[in-house]
């Protein structure tokens, strides 16, 4: 879609003053105090399990951990990525493309920027589920919430959530005028400014919202080529929404998107020499280069450049009819890329890439939930999505001696229908069952590496190749509660992961498999000692067949061929623990801990399977966060937030040739608000003990080997102010 379009699809959403009820707050709390000055935990409000109103977290019999905006505000959260860091096994990265993502939950995920692998764990924003990896990392700005949902959740979900879904929810507008602003700086440059503004703009029927965010960075590195900044970023977004309050019964919403980022690509860091035992003198190294001590030290002939704009539009309507709610929610979302990238990270021309990626979806769901008695709750829904992607690359090699590019396209439609339900049987004793059944087409089109011009503009294409394919996904749980704080449950859940062509350069050949779980969950959670203790345990193994991974295979129409092939089958056991306990009043600890322990059964070509560990997947991984709030007697409050999160070690690739070591981040704020409430300042650091580390990393043979690394420590102050 143009900017035009887009443009006026705004102006007719706004035209028509089409937009959602408020709908019930995901991960807002609710205040338990009773009659001393006891604190105790709240509760945390969910809306992801899609009932007719939102439910306790501690009532759901799941494994979900919820953030409200006040706690991604304090964390200093910007991106998904930090969200990750905050719950057990989940490992919500970066790719080596910009605003791509590489998440896993609980050993399964994707690694890589190839367009059409299929997520393991599916984003949704406001209920739309994101079709792409590419322009998946933009800021969190203005968000309600955001729950994480750990395991399979194909029923009401559907499929690419074989390991587990995120689903963050926008600021709705509000009939009460509020606005605030903030500005703020920071080390190497940084800079942002943000303003948010809602109200009514027609009585009790029609309200309004406006935010808009600017961040600018000159980078964490330093190029020794030019000795200039590196890894500069300029990003924006504007969010307009409005909700029409037709009646006290029926509301509807709608709300858009606009991100862009600009600036240098990921910033990719050449390894020289290499450190693969037994490696022979990569391109690099023949030409002098040694990689520098210092780890913020990048090297380039060519810097590349990044713009990624996304776009985004929602219209969700809610009626209160037939004893329950009636929900429609109906989304678009495009996606733009365009980076340039000197992957090989270092003043060789060994491998420079450039990628331009274009990406437009629809979908639409429409689903009832009643609360019919207390025996019997339940959602019922239809679901309809369509994308397509238009993906080239080129890559310059070895010093220009080879130049090559590639191009497909890809057109993808699913339909679903589903169902769940909880039965009370008892006051004590609750089943929920659910399925959902899935219908998908692909058709895909594709030119190999030297098949097109370098201009894209010529292209030789294989196919168009078709493939259909449908899948039934039930989910079991029993849920008892021990008492009005204790809940223990257990769940077996089927998902899947789509099947389709592998779309990055190689011959266009017939297509793999979905990728099917089975999985098994026990799980505990508890509020204790009148509510000061909170304590969420949860156990479970994942099976896993027709794993879909990228192997030298035999292809039936290319023979012998590197693609996406089902090579593997593999067995994820693990254990999480969530704990938060209020040690005073105003003071509160936060812990985590997630084990992973993710075995390959099966795989194509290897000897011994089990000894292959998982790409980036840590076996350990935890935090611990400590909150102190003071009130003063004038009013005023003084908030400090001190956090760690560990990261256990992993591997970059499937070889295992390849490791990052465990490190942890360190992270602190203080927060001083005045005794009327208007204003707000906070000292913030990350990384305040500047671990080095690289999310990623990879080998090109003789062209090279690189790390992705992270940022810095990073320091900076922010004010806002509000009325």
């Amino acid at each position: 879609m143009t900017r035009k379009s887009q443009l006026m699809l705004a102006s007719g959403l706004a035209a028509v003053a089409m937009s959602m009820a408020a709908a019930p707050t995901m991960a807002q709390t609710t205040t338990d105090a009773g009659q001393d000055s006891v604190s105790r935990l709240d509760d945390i409000v969910v809306v992801s399990r899609k009932r007719a109103s939102g439910e306790a977290l501690q009532d759901t019999p799941i494994a979900a951990t919820a953030f409200g905006a006040q706690q991604l505000e304090e964390a200093g959260v910007k991106d998904l990525t930090d969200v990750g860091r905050m719950a057990p096994s989940v490992s919500l990265q970066p790719s080596s493309q910009k605003g791509v993502q590489n998440f896993a939950i609980r050993g399964m995920g994707v690694s890589g920027s190839t367009p059409s692998d299929e997520p393991a764990v599916g984003i949704f924003q406001d209920g739309i589920y994101w079709g792409s990896n590419y322009g998946a990392l933009n800021e969190l700005f203005d968000m309600e919430g955001v729950e994480i949902l750990r395991g399979p959740q194909g029923t009401l979900f559907g499929r690419n959530v074989t390991g587990g879904a995120v689903s963050v929810r926008s600021a709705r507008p509000s009939f009460n005028p509020s606005g605030e602003g903030t500005i703020g700086i920071g080390n190497y440059g940084a800079k942002e400014a943000s303003g948010v503004i809602t109200g009514p703009l027609i009585g009790d029927k029609l309200a309004g919202r406006l935010a808009v965010q600017t961040r600018r960075l000159d980078g964490y590195f330093t190029n020794t080529v030019t000795g200039s900044d590196y890894g500069e970023s300029d990003s924006y977004i504007v969010r307009p929404s409005l909700t029409w309050q037709a009646s006290p019964t029926f509301s509807v919403t709608a709300l858009a998107e606009w991100y862009s980022d600009t600036g240098d690509p990921t910033v990719s860091r050449g390894i020289a020499p290499c450190t693969i035992p037994g490696c022979t003198p990569n391109l690099p190294t023949t030409e002098g280069f040694v990689t520098s001590d210092d780890f913020y030290e990048v090297a380039y002939n060519e810097p590349g450049s990044n713009d990624v704009d996304v776009f985004l539009g929602v219209i969700e309507a809610n009626w209160d009819v037939f004893g329950g709610v009636l929900t429609s929610v109906t989304g678009v979302r495009n996606v733009s890329t365009r980076v340039v990238t000197d992957y090989d990270g270092t003043p060789s021309a060994g491998f420079l890439q450039q990628i331009a990626q274009d990406q437009e979806q629809f979908s639409t769901e429409l689903r009832f939930a009643a609360d019919v008695n207390n025996f019997l709750s339940y959602t019922v829904g239809l679901y309809y999505f369509d994308q397509k992607f238009d993906f080239r690359e080129r890559r310059s090699l070895n010093n220009d001696l080879t130049n090559i590019a590639t191009r497909s396209h890809l057109d993808n439609d699913s339909f679903a229908a589903f169902v769940d339900a909880d039965f009370n049987i008892t006051d004590k004793l609750t089943v929920t069952a659910g399925v959902r059944y899935t219908e998908e087409t692909k058709t895909a089109s594709a030119a190999a590496f030297g098949a097109c011009s370098l201009d894209w503009e010529t292209c030789t294409f294989t196919g168009p190749l078709t493939t259909k394919d449908d899948n039934i996904s039930p989910r079991i749980s029993v849920g008892y509660d021990i008492d009005d704080n204790q809940l223990v449950y257990a769940s077996a859940t089927r998902g899947f992961r789509s099947g389709g062509f592998s779309l990055r350069g190689t011959a266009l050949i017939e297509p793999y498999r979905a990728e099917e779980v089975t999985a098994y969950e026990i799980g505990y959670k508890g509020d204790l000692f009148d509510r000061r203790l909170r304590v969420n345990l949860a156990a479970y193994q994942n099976t896993y067949d027709d794993l879909q991974r990228t192997v030298l295979g035999v292809s039936e129409s290319a023979g012998v061929v590197q693609s996406v092939f089902n090579a593997a089958a593999a067995t994820v056991t693990g254990a999480e623990v969530e704990v938060t306990a209020i040690v005073t009043n105003g003071f509160e600890l936060t812990a985590a801990y997630g084990y992973t322990d993710a075995q390959y059964d099966e795989f194509l070509g290897v000897i011994d399977p089990g000894s292959r560990k998982f790409v980036r997947i840590p076996e350990n991984t935890g935090t611990i966060a400590a909150r102190y709030e003071h009130n003063m007697e004038d009013g005023a409050q003084l908030v400090a937030r001190a956090a760690a999160q560990y990261t256990g070690d992993y591997f970059y690739d499937d070889t295992n040739l390849l490791q990052q070591d465990a490190y942890t981040l360190v992270d602190a704020s203080v927060a001083y608000t005045n005794p009327t409430g208007v204003w707000t300042v906070t000292v913030w650091g990350k990384n305040l003990t500047e671990e080095e580390y690289s999310p990623w990393g990879s080998t090109l043979g003789f062209l090279g080997e690189n790390r992705f690394p992270a940022a810095p420590r990073t320091f900076g102050i922010r004010l806002q102010a509000r009325y």
